[in-house]
């Protein structure tokens, strides 16, 4: 089946011809199929929040768009969806990024496939884009919905299904296949249809695998097999760890297998990673030690500064840094540093190296341990790595739950409005580890609120979506401050 996974940026940065900001919205569209209904495509929108215009709206900041959905055989407008769409509300001059996804019921076929969008509260003209669509037929074979790279894939409450709700899941689509250094997991979701052919006590494989164009790379520990009963349909989540895989273009490659492990329907989901190592191939030997970094790095702190700089490194980097450590080599440690700096910051690396070192001492003193220096512990990793959090929740004490903070983050890259919960067990020591985050590539744990009530709640059935019957207790707040951002 035809891969239906495209990026396209529809409009830039920038300022209009009239002064005005300029829209920037991100799409992408996957093909499903639901038994009983037919195949159906589904496109989805992520907007720039603060590329829109706001106004009070009955006392309200929002914004509003007009979207129009056109989908053509010819000249001839097979189908047509125009409405408008009301941005969240910015409270707190906080202006967050948000999702439109609408599912179109389309028969097999070639369509052109016309989207424009019009900022209704700007001067500015709409913006569109143009592109072919295939619908393939899914409904008469074994068979792949499209691959679906997410944000976040968490189980969804039934009672109350959302936007991303979908076969059992709450699935935020991440609307690019690009994976930087700081994101070392590729979450998906895929459909697999048809597998009702087979009798009711057999089961069906599915074979996961990672290809790379560099036919050096050993990429057999990223293959993995996963047994299914049949069905009509069958929702998949599953999440790849790609710490590991060094910068380059891969294909994530699903197969089902039959008993006699054929390939009866395959689908393919490409990627762009970069793990970039570029420190590494710096010629330390070669390098003159600038004085000014010198004599910010005391001989007898060199290796307490280089690990600093882990909670800012990828994978690769980390484990050259490692490998750094173990020589002990006061020298090599400082002209590691100036590289580090001079490959991040350019022209202004001994600038921005003495902010990170401020910003070193700052984690020591709110966050280290007697057993953990500051950067080695979950908030101090946080904080180097994100920077400060506009607004941080403390709760140290409470009647059901463990001792808690909430940082949330405005912006932290292209994402708005980011939460992390930390917690202590022990209530001692300031020892607090991350319990969850929403940020994608960051820890994910939908039983969080079990983990933070343990002391009053017992684990349950951890097969459980709902974590087995959790109890409400006198006190417990967790949930309204983290869900107040």
């Amino acid at each position: 089946m035809k891969n239906l996974l495209l990026l396209f940026i529809i409009f830039g940065f920038g300022l209009s011809a009239t002064g005005q900001k300029q829209l920037r919205a991100y799409l992408n569209e996957h093909q499903f199929y639901a038994p009983g209904e037919g195949n159906y495509l589904e496109v989805q929108l992520n907007f720039v929040g603060h590329t829109l215009t706001y106004k009070d709206v009955a006392g309200k900041m929002k914004g509003e768009l007009e979207i129009t959905h056109l989908f053509l055989q010819g000249e001839k407008v097979v189908f047509f969806d125009k409405y408008v769409l009301s941005t969240p509300e910015v409270i707190d001059s906080l202006v967050e990024d948000f999702y439109d996804i609408h599912r179109y019921a389309l028969e097999p076929g070639e369509y052109t496939y016309e989207l424009i969008i019009q900022d209704n509260f700007s001067d500015n003209a709409p913006i569109s884009v143009e592109k072919p669509i295939s619908i393939t037929d899914l409904s008469n074979q074994i068979s792949f919905s499209s691959i679906t790279g997410a944000e976040s894939i968490n189980y969804a409450d039934e009672a109350n299904p959302t936007l991303f709700t979908k076969m059992g899941y709450d699935i935020v689509p991440l609307i690019s296949n690009y994976f930087p250094t700081e994101l070392n997991f590729l979450p998906y979701y895929v459909e697999v249809y048809g597998t009702d052919i087979y009798s009711d006590d057999s089961i069906f494989l599915v074979e996961q695998k990672i290809s790379s164009n560099e036919m050096t790379l050993d990429m057999e520990m990223y293959t993995r097999y996963y047994r299914y009963h049949p069905g009509a349909i069958k929702g998949i989540a599953k999440v790849v760890d790609i710490s590991l895989l060094p910068t380059g273009n891969y294909t994530l490659e699903l197969s089902v297998l039959n008993r006699n492990k054929e390939v009866v329907a395959r689908q393919h989901y490409n990627f762009d990673r970069n793990n970039s190592d570029e420190v590494n191939q710096v010629a330390l030997d070669n390098i003159v030690l600038d004085p000014a970094f010198m004599e910010s790095i005391p001989d007898d702190s060199t290796g307490y500064y280089v690990a600093s700089l882990i909670p800012i490194s990828g994978p690769s980097e980390v484990r050259n840094i490692l490998d750094i450590l173990k020589e002990r080599d006061n020298e090599k440690n400082k002209k590691y540093i100036q590289a580090f700096w001079r490959q991040s910051a350019k022209n202004n690396a001994y600038a921005e190296w003495m902010k990170y070192r401020a910003q070193v001492h700052q984690v020591e003193r709110l966050f280290g341990t007697n057993y953990q220096v500051g950067f080695e512990t979950d908030r101090g990793r946080i904080y180097l790595q994100y920077g400060q959090p506009s607004q941080v929740t403390e709760q140290p004490q409470s009647n059901s739950e463990y001792p808690y903070e909430i940082w949330q983050y405005d912006k932290i890259g292209r994402f708005s409005n980011k939460r992390f919960i930390f917690y202590n067990t022990t209530n001692i020591n300031n020892d607090f580890k991350l319990l969850h985050s929403d940020l994608v590539g960051e820890l994910q744990n939908f039983r969080w609120q079990f983990a933070l009530n343990k002391r009053n709640t017992s684990d349950g059935d951890i097969d459980s979506q709902t974590g087995g019957g959790f109890q409400e207790h006198y006190g417990r707040k967790s949930s309204l401050y983290y869900n107040s951002y």
